[in-house]
């Protein structure tokens, strides 16, 4: 995992399609790949509960709390993701099962005071459970919301703490420590900074680690763990003025006859203070982490024929791609990234996207009798533009060789150019068109095939976003196998160039896949490509199959050589095959 993307994998489990545990690495680019109804969809559907439970707004409760997790549409899905509440979300809607959320961090990608603490271990996880007050039947009890019961944090596969709720906590926001790994490396090195940087002892004596241990274990029941409103949010001592730790730096001495207790009293005083800055500082990288996340479903938005009249931040905003629109109508940078793509000559797509003007004709002045040519030296023309037979809507565009076409009919017709001689004042709207360059005409994406309207979201995540972690549910979907492949290209060049984003892809595409092999196996025989060198630790493949009434997750390794470690389970993208030599 490169530098800057901290997280190595999430855990799902008891979640929609999955039973057990599911772990699932993420690299820069990571696809999932399965049969229809699998549970593809069930990883990312996972990731927008827990950015609706930590961001989300505030939905109406009976109590104040849990009032973000019993989520059915997200603010980050739209309508595209409709998790119908706990009760429905939860494996096989058996709502005495706990819903675990986890994510497991590289401490390499950690800094600051995070990271002194974690030095001793490479991985950290974090498991969140999800779920709900039941009675003496395991029933759910009537009222009762899904609250967070649990937190577990690891450090290499070993547990270091855990919190849970106690029946008698009610549905507020707090956990108390469980258990807490004295004995683990971490834990270690923080019991021995105390004792070296807080006491007036000079080091740390394997006899002082059983004086620590015990005044741990009288520490623990006291210490509680805010959770607020997702992931952790601090340890609180209530009989502590004021409740939550402060900072604060006090020098305990320690004399020879009463070691013992001086440790016991400088480990009292300072564990939970170290213990806030450990939990508070995951969640913190967690939550900023999820917060970079942007989806884009599988029913893109379709907007209407004028752009720049298009109603705006409906729910589908993001999810549906109505936003990439807006964003290709404003941001030239990513317009001309968009055209780059559209233009190649290997894709031979004749579409090129222009923003052009309306004003009104109110504000035109001086008509050109003379054409185009006349104004060229004319350092007071700014725009040109063409009014219709009412006189009513102007379109002007900048004098510039790309806008020269769209005035070819218009030399031709019976309406008048004109010249704006100051702009300063106009008050413009701009319109985004598409330009087809084999006839040179004005279209707008109604008028083009399905295709362009679909990928042009998928172009816009990809080169207008800026490490962030984008999750596209078929984003082939409507596209040309040859433009499926090309959209490899276009994963690569956003997920390991400057841009950095990391993307979670959804897909049924063999083009795509294939496509990336391939660039694994040029980086690896030093082809040049144009393109970031691919590794295998650049992308993550994963293959979601029904086992039961479960679904569980495969890895699926590649080599250096973008090859398959491993065949696909069951003769998956193997149909080719039957179909051309009959193979029932």
């Amino acid at each position: 995992m490169s530098a800057g993307r901290p997280i190595r994998a999430f855990r799902i489990g008891n979640f929609k399609a999955f039973a057990d545990t599911q772990r699932i690495p993420l690299k820069p680019i990571t696809l999932i790949f399965g049969p229809n109804s699998a549970g593809k969809s069930s990883f990312i559907h996972s990731l927008a509960l827990a950015h609706e439970a930590q961001f989300g707004r505030d939905k109406p409760s009976l109590n104040g709390s849990g009032r973000r997790l019993d989520v059915h549409h997200t603010a980050v899905g739209g309508s595209a993701i409709d998790l119908g509440g706990f009760r429905q979300y939860v494996h096989r809607g058996q709502a005495h099962r706990r819903v675990e959320w986890g994510a497991e961090l590289d401490v390499a990608a950690i800094e600051g005071r995070l990271a002194q603490l974690l030095a001793p271990v490479r991985s950290v996880t974090i498991s969140i459970a999800l779920g709900i007050a039941l009675d003496q039947y395991d029933r759910p009890v009537p009222g009762a919301e899904p609250r967070v019961e649990s937190i577990e944090i690891g450090g290499d596969g070993a547990e270091l703490m855990r919190m849970s709720r106690r029946r008698t906590d009610g549905q507020g926001g707090t956990l108390r420590l469980d258990r807490l790994a004295s004995d683990h490396a971490v834990f270690r090195q923080v019991l021995k900074a105390i004792v070296e940087s807080a006491t007036t002892s000079e080091e740390m004596r394997p006899e002082d680690f059983e004086g620590a241990n015990a005044a741990i274990a009288d520490l623990l029941p006291e210490l509680q763990v805010r959770v607020d409103p997702f992931f952790p949010a601090a340890v609180e001592l209530p009989k502590a003025d004021g409740g939550e730790l402060s900072p604060v730096s006090m020098l305990f001495p320690v004399s020879k006859g009463n070691r013992k207790d001086d440790i016991a009293q400088a480990v009292r005083f300072y564990l939970p203070r170290t213990l806030n800055d450990l939990i508070k500082g995951l969640a913190e990288m967690l939550a900023n982490e999820l917060k970079r996340l942007q989806y884009l479903g599988p029913l893109r938005s379709f907007p209407p024929r004028h752009l720049a009249f298009a109603e705006h931040e409906d729910a589908n905003w993001y999810a549906g791609g109505g936003y990439a629109w807006d964003v290709v109508r404003r941001d030239d940078a990513v317009r001309e990234a968009v055209n780059g793509w559209l233009g190649s000559g290997k894709l031979k797509t004749p579409y090129k996207l222009v923003v052009r003007s309306l004003v009104a004709s109110d504000q035109l002045k001086e008509p050109l009798a003379s054409g185009l040519d006349s104004i060229e030296d004319d350092d007071e023309a700014m725009f040109i533009g063409s009014v219709d037979k009412h006189g009513l809507i102007m379109e002007y565009f900048p004098i510039r060789d790309d806008a020269r076409p769209f005035f070819r009919d218009v030399e031709d017709s019976a309406e008048k150019l004109v010249k704006v001689v100051d702009s300063s004042d106009i008050d413009r709207i701009r319109e985004l068109v598409l330009f087809d360059q084999r006839t040179n005409t004005v279209v707008t994406h109604r008028d083009v095939g399905i295709g362009i309207s679909q990928v042009l979201p998928v172009l816009v995540m990809a080169y207008g976003s800026q490490e962030k972690l984008l999750a596209m549910e078929q984003p082939e979907i409507h596209l040309h196998p040859a433009l499926q492949a090309e959209l490899g290209d276009v994963f690569i060049e956003a997920a390991l160039g400057e841009r950095g984003n990391t993307f979670i892809l959804e897909t049924h595409s063999e083009h795509l896949i294939l496509r990336i092999m391939r660039r694994m196996r040029e980086t690896y025989l030093k082809k040049e490509t144009g393109l970031p060198p691919v590794t295998p630790e650049d992308v993550s493949v994963l293959y979601v199959e029904p086992d039961g009434a479960r679904s569980i997750v495969r890895e699926m390794p590649l080599n250096e050589l973008g090859e398959l470690v491993k065949s696909w389970p069951g003769g998956f993208f193997e149909e080719g095959l039957r179909e051309q030599f009959g193979d029932a």
